[in-house]
């Protein structure tokens, strides 16, 4: 139990490091004008195969949508360390809560993905945000029934699916 645990945790530090570095990557990527790329820079990029290019699809969204479906992206991060935390403290009750109440799939989250699928016109924007949102109320189904395993189980998949989206998208 303590090896799922401790998986967990490593899961979804990992996310919010490649959410935050895919953010701020599209953010700052760019070197300014004169700026060079620092030597450690070049030969890390060398031995990974040099620079590939960012294959996702482009979500056409106006600016300030981007800002805010941003902004909710974080949100969804803070949310999953409370999990995590409430997880690794074995506090299900506040485990079930969060998860249920901050991620669960609704008519509000439904209302968002598709729009966001309607405005991009991508046919399977809401599929993916249901996948994550359902695997939290599955997530917070397993830890209010007492199964600390299956809600970590729970957690891992539903940090799987939101990569599994960030894979396919981008703004």
């Amino acid at each position: 139990m303590k090896k799922m645990l401790v998986t967990a945790v490593a899961v979804t530090l990992l996310s919010a490091g490649i959410v935050f570095a895919e953010e701020k990557g599209h953010e700052h990527g760019k070197m300014m004008e004169g700026q060079q790329m620092p030597p450690e820079m070049m030969e890390m990029m060398k031995k990974q195969g040099g620079p590939k290019p960012d294959n996702r699809t482009e979500l056409k969204i106006p600016a300030p949508m981007k800002v805010m479906q941003k902004g909710m992206m974080r949100q969804h991060m803070d949310t999953l360390s409370e999990i995590t935390t409430a997880l690794a403290a074995n506090d299900l009750n506040k485990a079930a809560e969060v998860a249920k109440s901050k991620l669960g799939w609704n008519p509000e989250e439904e209302k968002r993905c598709s729009m966001v699928e309607k405005m991009t016109g991508e046919a399977d924007f809401t599929a993916f945000g249901k996948a994550v949102h359902q695997k939290a109320d599955e997530l917070a189904d397993a830890a209010k029934a007492g199964n600390r395993d299956k809600a970590l189980t729970a957690l891992a998949e539903l940090v799987t699916n939101c990569n599994n989206c960030h894979k396919k998208f981008r703004h």
